[in-house]
């Protein structure tokens, strides 16, 4: 199976999804200031995108259920994107990383103001939480707040921008990674199988595999640094390596795909416990992937 046989129908359905929703909460919007408001969260969440964290869950809750992902499932899951596309935004200001580009067009900070990424992330923050809600179960709602808060997403926001990396060894890198990365992309995964009502614990593989996976994708960001076109990333480039950061600066390319590559290994042997081609099709996605 190939990735392009079903990869982008479930984008389709995500896409469509967070179209359901604006149009919702669009329709009795007149006030100038509030329709700009509106525009600029539209502009965050509906640009090109991979849609790879909904989808993951998407994935997930069908091995878990053995039944494809319904309509209200996915209008669910797109909590976990609105997610995702705050941390974006919010990476991308002035204070941050200092992003001009995201996804082939300008940020929200560019194109609006600061003060109005700063509004657009906060109020993605409370959609997220108020769609993954519909789900009525409690160990969702906290695994997705877990892996955005002080343990995870926003603590290695704090270490990439805040502390030297001028000390780091591999080791320090690969948990900056980790601790942007892995966590919540493993949680899209415990989502999905949650969303199935499954116990916690029947969730392991689901996560080591979310964790390995994870680590891929931000080792692969940092060899699209170097290797990657804007107009392909949709995003900056050069800008880690100039700065002196993360795994290309301090090993060189080809060391940096070997641990790639070497991460790839370990998630084909996670393989075994399903029987579902999607999974190795994500693993060549992730490793492979131009942007």
């Amino acid at each position: 199976m190939s990735i392009n046989s079903w990869l982008p129908d479930y984008q389709k359905r995500v896409n469509d999804s967070i179209s359901r929703y604006f149009a919702k909460i669009s329709l009795d919007i007149t006030n100038t200031v509030e329709l700009e408001f509106i525009d600029a969260v539209r502009h965050a969440v509906e640009w090109w995108g991979k849609r790879l964290r909904p989808i993951l869950a998407m994935l997930s809750y069908e091995e878990i259920t053995k039944q494809e992902c319904s309509r209200e499932y996915i209008d669910a899951f797109i909590a976990i994107e609105f997610m995702h596309c705050y941390t974006l935004v919010h990476d991308d200001l002035p204070c941050m990383d200092n992003d001009v580009l995201r996804r082939g067009k300008p940020t929200v900070w560019k194109k609006y103001s600061e003060t109005m990424a700063v509004l657009v992330g906060d109020v993605l923050q409370t959609m997220a939480f108020e769609e993954i809600s519909k789900l009525d179960n409690a160990k969702i709602v906290r695994i997705l707040a877990q892996a955005l808060g002080n343990r995870w997403v926003v603590l290695g926001q704090v270490k990439d921008t805040i502390e030297s990396q001028e000390n780091y060894t591999i080791d320090d890198i690969m948990r900056v990674h980790d601790t942007k990365t892995w966590w919540f992309i493993a949680s899209c995964l415990i989502i999905g199988a949650l969303a199935g009502w499954v116990d916690f614990e029947q969730t392991d593989p689901l996560r080591k595999f979310g964790i390995l996976l994870g680590r891929a994708f931000q080792v692969r960001d940092d060899i699209l640094d170097i290797e990657g076109e804007s107009a392909v990333t949709g995003k900056s480039v050069w800008k880690d390596i100039d700065q002196n950061k993360w795994l290309v600066a301090m090993l060189g390319i080809a060391e940096t795909k070997k641990i790639l590559e070497n991460i790839k290994n370990e998630l084909e042997t996670c393989l075994s416990v399903w029987n579902n081609p999607k999974f190795a099709d994500i693993i060549e996605y992730v490793v492979k992937r131009d942007n």
